[in-house]
């Protein structure tokens, strides 16, 4: 049996509203998830250092992003492993 497997990750832009869904390995660390959605053209986007990274809920995963998938599912966090990324806030007002 394989120690390893590879899980569904939904990586949705709040910038563009562009959906992307993909598999990784449950080791795959948050902050590999988000450079996978946007840099293997995932997304039709490029990262911006004001940008962040967060939980379909709004939770704000900036300081779990060296937290591997399988880690924050473990502590009931986006368990259902729908993401956003957010872009800068200012601007336009929900």
């Amino acid at each position: 049996m394989a120690n390893q497997s590879d899980v569904e990750v939904h990586v949705k832009s709040l910038k563009s509203g562009e959906r992307a869904h993909f598999k990784v390995p449950e080791t795959a660390t948050l902050d590999a998830v988000w450079n996978e959605a946007v840099n293997a053209n995932h997304l039709n986007e490029t990262r911006l250092p004001e940008d962040t990274f967060r939980c379909a809920d709004g939770m704000d995963l900036t300081d779990r992003l060296q937290q591997t998938v399988a880690q924050v599912h473990q502590q009931k966090v986006c368990t259902n492993r729908h993401f956003e990324i957010k872009g800068p806030s200012g601007g336009a007002h929900a």
